[in-house]
């Protein structure tokens, strides 16, 4: 698989690890490692790949080059894995990727050994549309230029990617978009939704001073995850005279994107009511949405040149908990039908929407202390790590056994 970074450290995976060798399963599990990262999963044997080097940008740029023009990375990394262990020891390759790398070599390792490939896709490189997530890494004055990079990166990522979908035996992926657009590459794409774990994130009622508005995880662009409508909705209800005293909205996410939101607040003369950090620890993340009044998903609409089928991880936590959802603005696809389906919360399209919801959740909060959402309880269950971990492992034993 890819490599496990912050600040989630490959929850999908890692909990099925957990959860299939409580079942008698034995794994492998090979990463990249990143400088800077350590991080090992405690289940099974697990190697890192050091293909970057520790503290030298320039050097690591001659390898992010080679490897986009040589597919260097992939190479070294077969090498590295026929070093590590046999083909005996393995009975199936399952390759969790975001994006492309390490499929690949998950495919050529798949064909050697004679061994079925389950290509597990968390994100690919359609979904993300003209939006400045998948920009190639090297930059330009000339906008033209960037441009035709971005194209030429994209087309080489999504061909690499195919080539090595046609030797996999089965392909599971992370929403209904994803399906479809993979479906038309390969017969056998099963949908299982990324999801949380039934273990950790365990409803509470904890009372709390603040009523906390709280976001977790990366934003990368407002592009991607816009949190203008909420802004809008906080600066309309300040003129009102409507905006609660205690209400205090939290983002914890990386500080390339801290400088925007500080800006965006000023601009919507919020920036009293809003507290930016850096990321947490998975044990503080549980934390902090125990004293959640509401979550925060940021995303933006599907549209034909835009982001499609993002199912984040944070949704489903918060689900977990049973904490109300916030999806600002709804995406109007995926993600929006599973919290209308959960009854998780709301997907706004509109600053009225907002507010609506705000004082609702707010009321509640002064009455008890805390909020709590009344989920679908038949729903919620569908997106536990356990019952997805079930669904994996159907999927494994059926390739096995073809």
């Amino acid at each position: 698989m890819d490599a496990p970074t912050a600040p989630l450290f490959a929850p999908r995976m890692r909990y099925l690890i957990s959860n299939l060798v409580k079942r008698g399963w034995q794994f492998v599990v090979i990463s990249e490692k990143m400088p800077d990262t350590d991080f090992h999963f405690e289940d099974c044997r697990h190697l890192l790949f050091p293909y970057y080097k520790d503290g030298s940008v320039r050097c690591n740029r001659l390898l992010w080059i080679a490897d986009k023009l040589f597919n260097l990375k992939e190479h070294r990394f077969l090498r590295f894995i026929k070093k590590q262990i046999q083909p005996s020891e393995v009975d199936c390759i399952l390759c969790s990727s975001f994006h492309t790398f390490p499929l690949p070599t998950a495919a050529r390792l798949a064909a050697q050994w004679h061994l079925p490939l389950i290509a597990d896709l968390r994100d690919i490189a359609e979904q993300w549309g003209d939006t400045p997530y998948m920009q190639h890494p090297i930059r330009t004055p000339f906008a033209s230029v960037n441009k035709c990079l971005h194209h030429v990166y994209t087309r080489l990522s999504i061909r690499h990617r195919n080539k090595a979908l046609e030797t996999a035996s089965s392909i599971i992926t992370v929403s209904p978009w994803h399906q479809k657009v993979l479906q038309h590459l390969h017969p056998s794409v099963h949908l299982i939704y990324n999801g949380y774990d039934e273990h950790a994130f365990i409803p509470e009622n904890i009372p709390s001073d603040t009523f906390h508005i709280t976001y977790t995880g990366k934003i990368y662009d407002v592009q991607l995850r816009n949190p203008l409508l909420l802004f809008q909705a906080l600066e309309a209800m300040s003129k009102q005279g409507v905006l609660p005293e205690h209400l205090r909205v939290d983002f914890y996410c990386e500080e390339g994107i801290h400088a925007k939101l500080s800006e965006l607040a000023k601009r919507y003369h919020i920036e009293d009511r809003i507290h930016i950090d850096g990321f947490v620890s998975n044990r503080q993340i549980l934390q902090l949405l125990h004293v959640s009044s509401i979550c925060l998903i940021l995303t933006n609409k599907a549209s034909e040149n835009g982001p499609h089928g993002i199912m984040t991880t944070k949704f489903f936590e918060a689900l977990g908990v049973e904490k109300p959802v916030l999806c600002v603005p709804s995406d109007e696809a995926c993600l929006a039908d599973v919290i209308r389906q959960t009854n998780a919360g709301i997907a706004a399209t509109t600053v009225e929407q907002i507010q609506a919801f705000i004082q609702d959740k707010y009321a509640e909060w002064q009455t008890n202390g805390f909020t709590r959402q009344a989920v679908c309880m038949d729903e919620k269950q569908r997106f536990s790590r356990k019952y997805q971990a079930k669904q994996f492992e159907q999927i494994i034993m059926q390739t096995i056994h073809e």
